[in-house]
């Protein structure tokens, strides 16, 4: 995503005096994402996410930690991107696959999402 993002800021139809600041917002973006996500794989082992919505999270060591469903999760039909972040401040993504055909706890995945969302953005 972070090539195919520079790809299309390169090939717009403006000039090189915004293209290139483009580019470099492009890249210190993505480049924060993607020590969001390292960061995440290298600490959390496992995601527990109940139907109150709230999240807990194991880390390397065995330990749960509260967390919560943070702005900006999407939960499809067919995969959830998460955003979750720990009661220490500290953030993290996971991306899932799943279906609400074939699994209700998808499904109910995807209500509880709703019902936060709707919650928050009132």
């Amino acid at each position: 995503m972070i090539i195919l993002g520079l790809v299309t800021i390169l090939t717009m139809q403006a000039s090189l005096i915004i293209r290139l600041p483009a580019c470099v917002l492009w890249l210190l973006f993505s480049g924060r994402e993607l020590l969001v996500i390292v960061s995440g794989y290298l600490r959390i082992r496992r995601i527990r996410l109940y139907s109150n919505g709230e999240v807990e999270l194991r880390n390397n060591s065995g330990d749960w930690q509260a967390a919560r469903l943070a702005n900006g999760s999407v939960i499809l039909d067919g995969f959830a991107w998460l955003r979750i972040e720990a009661c220490d401040g500290r953030r993290s993504v996971e991306l899932l696959r799943g279906t609400s055909r074939k699994n209700e706890e998808w499904r109910r995945l995807q209500v509880i999402r709703r019902h936060l969302g709707a919650a928050v953005g009132s």
